[in-house]
């Protein structure tokens, strides 16, 4: 009997353990990187987008409370500089239109095209934000994920972090949980 009632006690109390619960703001608990996504930039990128690049990848990585990282030395994402928006003709029938593109793991950008610092930091969160799952937004004013990249607000541009509305629609395409 006294067997009985502590197995019963085992099972009930083990009930829950090691579930997690789902969440809308990544900022809500602490997240972990479930799997790094190995980037190669390209090597025509000057050092100063270069260094833009990766704070692109420090917003999603902060603004997913860890969620999302990425590690240099990969082909799982690729990002390509090109010189000019004719370069994309290949992958993109309204080429005319774009500075960049995310298709899988690939992702071009057309540094020429885009004259300011915090713009081009902005265009690339936009697109890390495409190769992580996520659409356009035009929902909310703040957002990097406008259809257009000068639809981002300016204070985005010159301060570099995730807006709640972006946090969470990763949270919808990459169920963010809370497991304690």
């Amino acid at each position: 009997m006294l067997r009985r009632v502590l197995a019963a006690v085992c099972i009930l109390g083990s009930l829950g353990a090691g579930s997690s619960d789902p969440v809308a703001d990544p900022l809500a608990c602490p997240g972990r990187c479930e799997r790094p996504i190995a980037f190669t930039l390209d090597a025509r990128f000057s050092p100063e987008e270069r260094l833009l690049v990766q704070q692109a990848m420090q917003v999603w990585e902060v603004g997913t409370n860890g969620r999302v990282c990425f590690v240099p030395g990969g082909r799982e994402l690729v990002i390509d500089r090109l010189d000019s928006s004719q370069d994309l003709e290949p992958f993109d029938a309204e080429w005319q239109r774009h500075v960049a593109l995310t298709k899988g793991d690939h992702i071009w950008i057309v540094a020429s095209r885009v004259d300011e610092p915090g713009e081009f930091r902005a265009l690339a969160v936009h697109e890390l934000g495409h190769r992580l799952g996520i659409g356009h937004i035009d929902d909310a004013v703040l957002t990097y994920m406008h259809t257009t990249i000068n639809d981002t607000p300016p204070d985005l541009w010159k301060h570099a972090r995730l807006p709640d509305r972006d946090g969470r629609a990763y949270c919808a395409v990459n169920p963010c949980t809370c497991s304690f």
